[in-house]
């Protein structure tokens, strides 16, 4: 799950953030736990938990799923949950960030031949340079485009 912005999703109109704090403050008072014992329990930082319950931050799937899971929130409140995992990149964005990228690898691995006067010695170097920064570039697209 991608960070979205505070500021971001209050302009989108979207209620997920305050949705998420409340149904977390309600589920944890419900319990009478306080916010420590609730942050030792999910293995999550004090301060997170107070962040989340101030709609401060977007918490991760992976937060959600155990602070659900301490707080026996009922799958119907869940449902403000599966609106954070949905963010994803739209295709015009992943298309910009591979060219991007692509530019950028290549100019780096220009800038990196030129400032020596002797590399690659081989053809053999070449090639093992040029495989090298064809992985690095496979593993950038494996990122963007999963």
């Amino acid at each position: 799950m991608t960070y979205v912005g505070v500021k971001k999703l209050r302009s989108m109109g979207n209620r997920t953030l305050n949705e998420i704090a409340r149904s977390v403050k309600e589920g944890r008072i419900q319990k009478n736990y306080t916010q420590q014992e609730l942050a030792t329990m999910a293995g999550i930082s004090l301060r997170s938990i107070q962040r989340i319950e101030n709609a401060e931050v977007l918490p991760r799937a992976y937060t959600l799923k155990a602070l659900a899971g301490h707080l026996n929130i009922p799958l119907a409140r869940q449902k403000a949950f599966t609106k954070v995992e949905g963010h994803r990149l739209t295709s015009a964005q992943k298309i910009i960030l591979s060219v991007s990228a692509g530019i950028l690898i290549f100019l780096l691995a220009g800038a990196y031949v030129f400032q020596s006067p002797t590399f690659p010695e081989t053809a053999f170097e070449a090639f093992l340079y040029i495989a090298a920064l064809v992985c690095i570039y496979m593993a950038v697209m494996l990122v963007i485009w999963r």
